[in-house]
């Protein structure tokens, strides 16, 4: 039996994860419309192992700091809505799905406000 490390279950799992955990997005496009909030060091690996995923499409990224913002935003080929805060981002009913990547102080506030708006929510425990 092969041995599968913590980083590759991770990466596989986030995507993963937040796919099935949210099978009422899947309509008429048959994918995941995911939101980012966090987008350096860890959010931008989070970011990389979503990116193969057919099934998910990142369609907006938040981060406090407008130059990792900008950063990460220019990786794309296609056009993401960019928030300073992550409510704005939350407040949109066409993401279906988020992922956390910010401090650990912020995880749980923003965690639970993903939740009330009715998103899937991927974040990891420190």
């Amino acid at each position: 039996m092969e041995q599968v490390s913590r980083r590759a279950f991770l990466q596989v799992g986030a995507v993963a994860g937040a796919a099935l955990a949210a099978p009422h997005a899947l309509g008429a496009n048959e994918r995941v419309r995911v939101g980012v909030i966090g987008v350096a060091n860890r959010g931008g690996q989070l970011i990389e192992a979503t990116l193969p995923h057919q099934d998910a499409e990142i369609v907006a990224l938040c981060d406090v700091d407008r130059t990792a913002l900008e950063k990460r935003a220019a990786e794309f080929t296609q056009k993401l809505d960019l928030y300073k805060d992550y409510r704005e981002l939350l407040a949109r009913n066409d993401i279906d799905a988020v992922l956390i990547a910010t401090p650990d102080h912020w995880h749980a506030l923003q965690t639970i406000h993903a939740c009330e708006a009715g998103k899937d929510v991927y974040v990891e425990k420190p």
